[in-house]
């Protein structure tokens, strides 16, 4: 390129080289202190910036660049173990539902109610979409199945079973929605086939969700025939984070000749990185599903970038001591008297005056420093008789507050109490009232039919009608049980005293309670024996319904520890189990009536246990700990020196 000629004008400099020399300011720049603190601070950082700016562009390039493979292939490996995983578990309820028993004997039945009632629970149980059940010839009996997808999954899997009720099989549908897997297994009883079930269980977008963690990168997507998107996981909740997903023809026909492409995709707009995997579940055709990036990877070459940026640091860091230095020396001794002057203040010494003349930044400081020490040496005299009426003040408000707390706490909670005993104990009488006699009229029906049925033998012959109206009886003396626990926990009767041995009465309780032969009982009764004045009847059935509790947590096998002391003016029973324990969710409701976790329980032994022992004037606490164990204690007064018996309480 031809650059016009330009002509120069000589400068003083030029004309005398062999004196040449750096040109003098013709003025210097008078900053106040806050000016030259402020550029110490500006410009390292303007410095760092212009710096570490271009090498934190040009690092986080390389690391998008190399990574995203790398992050592409982790969670193609995560997708599929969550694939293999899902067949697998699919397989195991299939097997687990075609050996269950009682399905297999109402197939053998040919009971339909039976059939519909046990799918039923395996589908709230389990959560499947689809459950069928088939004869030995591939017809129909029942089938279950949750309406999440716009195909018949129940013809789609009687197909796959009607005339072939033999077959074991999985198979896989691409259905609008996901991908829809179905098991089938046989049923067999005694070795001879009597039908099938078809299990099935829909991959959809929750599935990819959970399999996904919930994250919004990457995306999993199922392809369908065509290589559109069928179904892809999302956030849960999240509709701002929904793309609009396109995939690129030539790899998903890669991915379906079974290899694994790595392409892109256009999601929401936007070019991405995205591996096609091929998958073939079950013994269906081969599809693809699809995991996108949607945002830059950085994950490694992370150590270069920091070396970098502590280079950087390091050298601004030299920069700023060298410069602050200079500056910092000449206001070096100022400073130091400001210090001086400030420590003696804090030290508590409001007559100390610092000397500075300056009409700059400093000196008026020293002059407000000054000020400051008359003012508060002024101020800390009031302040101080100020403080102390204000602590006592609320020294004695704080006092009231918390006695009128605990009172009005105390006062609802048994205000809440009362209301909640005396509701409960009207509705349990009344019921209590009404059920009793039809129970007598049922059970001497029940006695009158086994009476007709022995004479004519009609017991003999049809055992099945003597086992109904065994387990009708059994029925009818639990709900005679259910309406004890109402009646006693309405009329729990005055304790009738006498002197008793915790000993004594705990061993009657052992003996009428039928202990599991996989439970140990511990007896820990002391040397000496522990005497109180009570109702023996009534401790007996306290701790009868503790002990058949601990036992029932323990499930048959375990220590069951019964132990007595005395401790002070109170005698102490401890009745410990070695089960599973109870929640603090549980503590908190446990002695409250009808709260249970039993499936046959009424929730009200617990509340006539504690009704039982206030009465007494005693107190029962539990103590549990989750895979530990669970401890009851009753604690009741020691019988007095003249064997006075106690006033009830209440």
């Amino acid at each position: 390129m031809d650059l016009p000629l330009l002509r120069h004008r000589p400068s003083v400099e030029s004309r005398d080289s062999s004196g040449s020399r750096w040109p003098r300011l013709s003025f210097r720049p008078n900053f106040s202190l806050s000016t030259k603190l402020t550029l110490l601070v500006v410009i390292p950082l303007a410095l760092t910036l212009a710096v570490t700016l271009p090498l934190t562009v040009t690092g986080l390039n390389k690391l998008a660049a190399v990574t995203s493979i790398e992050k592409l292939e982790d969670e193609i490996l995560l997708v599929d173990k969550h694939f293999e995983q899902f067949e697998e578990n699919l397989e195991r309820t299939a097997n687990d539902i075609s050996n269950d028993p009682l399905l297999l004997a109402a197939v053998r039945d040919s009971n339909i109610t039976g059939i519909k009632s046990i799918l039923h629970s395996f589908n709230l149980t389990l959560n499947l979409q689809h459950l069928e059940v088939f004869d030995e010839m591939g017809v129909s009996f029942t089938h279950e199945h949750q309406a999440v997808t716009g195909m018949d999954m129940r013809s789609e899997d009687g197909g796959k079973a009607s005339g072939s009720a033999n077959i074991e099989t999985t198979e896989m549908t691409q259905i609008r929605g996901g991908w829809f897997l179905v098991s089938v297994r046989p049923l067999k009883h005694e070795g001879t086939l009597i039908g099938s079930v078809a299990v099935g269980k829909l991959i959809d977008s929750n599935s990819l969700a959970e399999m996904n963690f919930g994250r919004s990168d990457p995306i999993l997507m199922l392809l369908g025939e065509e290589g559109e998107v069928v179904s892809s996981s999302f956030p849960s909740g999240d509709s701002s984070a929904r793309y609009s997903i396109e995939t690129e023809p030539e790899f998903v026909v890669a991915a379906k000749l079974g290899q694994i492409a790595v392409g892109w995709a256009m999601v929401d707009g936007e070019r991405r990185r995205t591996a096609y995997v091929p998958v073939a579940l079950g013994s269906g055709s081969r599809s693809v599903f699809a995991v996108s990036l949607t945002k830059s990877p950085v994950v490694s070459l992370r150590d270069e970038l920091i070396t970098d940026h502590i280079m950087v640091i390091a050298a601004l860091s030299l920069l700023v001591l060298g410069v602050g230095y200079v500056v910092t020396r000449t206001i070096t001794k100022r400073i130091m008297r400001l210090r001086d002057g400030a420590v003696e203040i804090g030290d508590g010494n409001l007559s100390f005056r610092i000397e500075e003349n300056a009409n700059d930044e400093i000196g008026t400081l020293a002059r407000e420093f000054n000020r400051m020490s008359d003012r508060l040496n002024e101020k800390n005299t009031q302040l101080e008789e100020a403080n102390r009426d204000l602590e006592l003040r609320v020294s004695e408000r704080t006092e009231e507050l918390q006695q009128a707390n605990v009172q009005l706490l105390e006062t609802q909670i048994q205000l809440v109490r009362t209301e909640k005993f005396g509701a409960l104990g009207e509705l349990s009488a009344g019921v209590a009232h009404d059920l009793r006699n039809p129970l007598g009229a049922i059970r001497n029906g029940i006695y009158f039919l086994k009476s007709r049925l022995a004479k004519s033998s009609e017991l003999s012959a049809e055992p099945k009608v003597a086992e109904y109206l065994k387990v009708m009886d059994e029925r009818i003396t639990q709900c005679d049980k259910i309406i004890e626990d109402l009646i006693s926990f309405t009329r729990i009767s005055t304790p009738v005293y006498s002197p008793v041995d915790l000993s004594e009465v705990l061993e009657s309780t052992l003996a009428r309670v039928e202990t599991p032969s996989g439970i140990l009982v511990i007896r820990d009764y002391g040397e000496t024996d522990v005497h109180v004045e009570a109702d023996p009847h009534q401790l007996v059935r306290v701790f009868t319904n503790l002990i058949v509790n601990a036992n029932e947590a323990m499930q048959d096998v375990g220590e069951l520890t019964v132990s007595v002391r005395s401790v002070g003016p109170s005698a102490e029973v401890a009745i410990t189990d070695t089960g599973l324990g109870i929640s603090p969710e549980g503590l908190e409701k446990i002695f409250e009536p009808l709260y249970t976790t039993k499936i046959q329980g009424t929730g009200l032994g617990l509340s006539v246990c504690q009704q039982v022992i206030s009465k007494h004037n005693g107190s029962l606490d539990v103590h549990s700990k989750l895979g530990v164990g669970t401890t009851f204690t009753v604690r009741l007064p020691l019988s007095t020196a003249s064997n006075q018996p106690l006033q009830p309480a209440g």
